[in-house]
């Protein structure tokens, strides 16, 4: 226990020691001048840019999105193989695969696109083929090209299967169709506009490079000449903060406070000479003003008690008539009993005479000149320091200008370069586009006018087809179901006369867009990680450039130095960075050639560092003597003086503004009324003019003297108050202030001559150490925004963006849309081409079906006799061809019926040669010899009856 109380109390005592310690540390660590800090305006130039990135695709977007998907199956992440391409020192070479002749990876790579291409080409050269071989197979009956006139047993379902099925492959056509159209107009406005993004991404990106240029001259001049000023004023009010600081901390202020009061005396005797003056007019007036109202109080007290009404005596007893005189006051100097008496200040008045006229104003003097002395010793020193420190200021900012002109002047040829040799070819392009682009837009329109017209002849075909009548060879309508299967072999023909130059450029198309969308949008859009930006990195060879701008830096001898160790730059790194919104220092990594970090050296390399040190080591004071023994004495003098007596309360206490009890104007009005209602009588009439004469010396006393007293005693209390605050300079009395002052002063000298030297040299420690300061913030300013404010390079990578939305989004996706529409519409036109030729055949055939006994029938003529049938059916002329045409349009069954009638001459090679067994009975067949017994088979009769024998007869 007695361990642990010990151990308590040795930290108890080290802390105590410790801490008077650290309070004077932290008392020394307090600044003792207040150094303002350069307060430096901010550039802020707000600038509209053009370029745009918003991109609208107006409803194609799910179809771009799946044509990328597409080419992203047919190409690689990397779509050159290693070992095919060398790029080296700005040259392409070919890679050692190609010296070996080995296309194996390539091959291996690329057989997707191999086998398209393939394919497509095989399709170009079989599709004529297959089209003329149709053509000619229709020509000679075949293929559909001529068939019986009746419908099949399912040609029916076979005509709404096919139909349906040509409906959706028709239906899936329009969108192919619709594609093929929008994505060429949509093409077309890309290919339009295209200068003009490239226009507002040239006037952007010199806006960028003015305002970079402009902001690098805001941050190294005019910020610099805001610094420059302020260390100006600095220097220029450096002698008198050091002398103020100096005079604050040895108080030897109070020498010019006690030297300016001395200079006072002169006046204080006159505001007491003024006080005396006041103080006899008072009492003259007073005593006048008494004997006046103990004449009226006199005359009053007659009057009332004469008068005698009620109102008369409530006047004499309101207003205390009987006790009217002066408010309790005497103004005589002499005391007596019942009042005080105003001091006398004759004495002091002697006594600040008697100071005036001494020695006391020239001892003090004296040590004011010794303070003064040493104050222009100081000023001296500085001003004679001041113009080599602002030489070398102005030399650090004229070094500073000359790098701000160099390269706001290096960002301006820029700017102008590309201005005028980006204009002059975006002219040059737009003649080309207005010139040939438009053939590139017809070229598209025509095929999806081709398009356009195989789909409406298979959306008439099945209008016709399915919605049409039967034709019957006369009277057709425009719309029957034979017009339809026209219309579909219409378009067949059509299709057979276009495929192979469509699917060639369509071809031709898939292969220049997937090539485009490949080695120029992916790579723009992810240049850090692309083979082709990492191909053209090595070609363009930018760290090749750098080192040449770094020997150049380095021969010029500029301002900054360049750096010691060199980045490497490549292309991807710099777009990444521009898209993150770094400086344009950062970016280019201009340190290679240019470190702005060596900015640091200025203050040392032009002089401003040698120059404050030089200032503070003349900066010194000498020994001084404030006051000296005959100034001291003549001071106690001053302390030990009358104006000691001087005594204000004597004054406030005793001096009061009511001079009368009652106002004496408010009395004369009482009486007047009074007067007014006393009653008649001649008696009663000379109180009345007795009251009125009073009336009005009461008036006339308010006027004439009392007011006069009350301003006199106003200025008599302001006079005695302001005296008093000069003489006790906040202390208790005159005698306490001067002996502090005394004191003050004596410590001041003191001060001054033992630790005066040590704090001039701190204050002039802490000045320079300011002036540094304020340089170091203003170094550090500009590396800050030179690093991390100056030209950020977002609007730039928003140039970047309009300009691969402009190509890329605009041009290059409704490119690769429109191939895709058109191979969807050809991939389409495969099976259309089967469902029309089957369907225009099934469209042709103008009667129902009529049943298996015609079917086999006519299938009989048609193969046996059917070169007899148009010689013996045919018409002679051409009333008889109308007259058939009109007998075949009826119902065909009609004519079988009636053929089988007994009154219709058939001829014989219709008749059924099987043998009959009538017996007033339907028809049997006979068996053959090889066939089944009766009653296990019975061949069907014919579908018509031509009656019994008999009736024949």
């Amino acid at each position: 226990m007695a361990t642990t109380i010990a151990s308590r109390s040795g930290r108890l005592l080290a802390l105590l020691l410790i801490l008077p310690g650290a309070f004077v540390a932290v008392a020394q660590a307090e600044p003792i001048l207040k150094i303002r800090t350069t307060e430096f305006t901010r550039f802020n130039e707000a600038v509209e840019m053009q370029s745009s990135t918003s991109y609208n695709a107006r409803g194609m977007a799910p179809l771009y999105e799946i044509t990328n998907r597409v080419i992203d199956l047919f190409v690689d992440e990397n779509p050159i193989p290693d070992g095919y391409i060398t790029v080296k020192e700005g040259a392409i070479a070919p890679g050692p695969n190609v010296s070996d002749n080995n296309w194996g990876p390539l091959l291996k790579q690329y057989w997707a696109i191999l086998l398209v291409a393939a394919l497509c080409i095989i399709m170009i050269a079989l599709m004529p083929i297959m089209g003329l071989c149709l053509c000619c197979c229709r020509c000679f009956g075949g293929c559909g090209g001529r068939s019986q006139p009746f419908d099949k047993k399912h040609d029916t379902c076979r005509r709404a299967i096919l139909g349906f099925l040509l409906i959706c492959s028709t239906s899936a056509l329009v969108f192919g169709v619709v594609v093929a159209f929008v994505t060429n107009s949509y093409m077309q406005h890309g290919v339009e506009n295209i200068t003009t993004s490239a226009r507002h991404g040239v006037h952007d990106t010199r806006l960028y490079l003015q305002t970079t240029s402009a902001h690098i001259d805001h941050v190294l001049n005019k910020n610099y000449q805001e610094l420059n000023n302020d260390l100006k004023q600095l220097l220029h009010d450096a002698s008198d903060n050091i002398i103020k600081r100096l005079e604050e901390e040895s108080k030897a202020e109070k020498l010019t406070t006690l030297y300016e009061f001395v200079e006072k005396l002169p006046g204080i005797k006159g505001s007491l000479e003024k006080m005396k003056q006041l103080t006899s007019e008072l009492r003259i007036t007073a005593s006048q003003l008494n004997d006046g109202l103990r004449g009226v109080k006199r005359e009053l007290l007659t009057s009332l008690n004469k008068c005698g009404t009620q109102e008369c005596i409530k006047v004499m007893d309101d207003y205390k008539i009987g006790r009217l005189n002066v408010n309790g006051i005497d103004y005589n100097s002499i005391q007596d009993r019942y009042f005080p008496r105003l001091p006398d200040l004759s004495q002091i008045i002697e006594s600040v005479k008697q100071l005036t006229d001494s020695s006391l104003g020239s001892a003090i003097h004296q040590g004011v000149d010794q303070m003064n002395e040493l104050k222009s010793t100081l000023r001296q020193t500085v001003l004679q320091n001041i113009p080599k420190v602002q030489a070398a200021s102005d030399s650090t900012g004229k070094a500073i200008k000359d790098v701000s002109n160099m390269l706001t002047s290096r960002l301006n040829n820029v700017a102008d370069t590309l201005g005028n040799n980006s204009y002059k070819h975006l002219d040059t392009a737009d003649e080309y586009i207005e010139q040939y682009s438009i053939y590139r837009y017809y070229a598209g329109l025509g095929i999806s006018s081709v398009l356009l017209l195989i789909l409406m002849c298979l959306v008439f075909g099945l209008l016709c087809g399915i919605c049409g009548k039967r034709p019957d060879g006369y009277g057709d309508d425009c719309c029957n179901k034979g017009a339809g299967g026209r219309f579909l072999i219409f378009s067949v023909a059509i299709i057979f006369l276009t495929f192979s130059v469509i699917l060639a450029v369509a071809l031709a198309s898939f292969l220049v867009g997937t090539l485009t969308r490949r080695a120029a949008c992916d790579s723009l859009r992810d240049p850090a990680n692309d083979q082709i930006i990492n191909y053209l990195d090595q070609f363009v060879d930018l760290n090749r450039l750098y080192a040449d701008l770094r020997a150049q830096a380095e021969r010029s001898r500029t301002k900054l130095q360049v750096s010691e160790q060199v980045e490497p730059v490549h292309i991807g790194e710099v777009i990444v960075a521009c898209q993150q919104n770094e400086t344009i220092y950062k970016v280019l990594k201009l340190n290679n050639f240019i470190d702005i970090r060596t900015i640091r050296d200025f203050p040392e390399h032009y002089g401003i560092t040698r120059e404050l040190a030089a200032l503070k080591e003349k900066i010194k004071i000498q020994s001084v003597q404030i006051l000296t023994p005959e100034a001291t004495e003549d001071i106690r003098a001053l302390q030990e003086s009358k104006l000691n007596d001087f005594d204000v309360d004597k004054f406030t206490d005793n001096l009061t503004f009511n001079i009368t009890e009652y106002n004496l104007n408010e009395i004369a009005d009482k009486l007047r009324e009074v007067a007014n209602r006393v009653p008649s009588g001649k008696e009663m009439n000379d109180i009345k003019v007795n009251l009125k004469n009073q009336a009005l010396h009461l008036s006339s006393y308010q006027t004439n003297l009392v007011d006069p007293m009350i301003a006199s005693t106003n200025e008599l209390i302001k006079l005695s108050t302001t005296l008093d605050t000069s003489l006790k300079f906040g202390e208790k009395s005159f005698s306490a202030a001067i002996d502090k002052f005394l004191t003050q002063i004596k410590d001041a000298e003191e001060y001054i001559n033992k630790y005066g030297k040590t704090f001039v040299q701190n204050v002039t420690e802490e000045l320079v150490s300011g002036f540094n300061n304020q340089i170091h913030s203003y170094i550090t300013l500009v590396i800050e925004s030179t690093e991390g404010d100056i030209g950020l390079c977002g609007p730039v990578y928003n140039v970047y963006e309009s300009v691969i939305v402009a190509s890329c989004n605009r041009i290059v996706d409704p490119f690769n849309g429109f191939w895709a529409g058109v191979v969807w519409c050809l991939l389409l036109f495969l099976p259309s081409i089967i469902f029309g030729v089957k369907l225009s055949t099934l469209y042709q055939k103008s009667d129902p079906y009529p049943g298996p006994m015609v079917e086999s029938e006519y299938l009989y003529d048609a193969y046996t006799e059917r070169d007899n049938i148009p010689l013996a059916s045919g018409p002679k002329n051409k009333r008889r061809k109308k007259q058939d045409r009109r007998r075949e349009s009826r119902d065909r069954r009609e004519i079988y019926y009636e053929e089988g009638s007994p009154s219709h001459s058939r001829d014989p090679r219709y008749n059924d040669m099987a043998p009959k067994n009538w017996d007033g009975a339907p028809p049997r067949y006979q068996n053959p010899p090889m066939a089944p017994p009766a009653a296990e088979y019975e061949r069907p009769p014919p579908y018509y009856y031509p009656g019994a024998p008999s009736e024949h007869e």
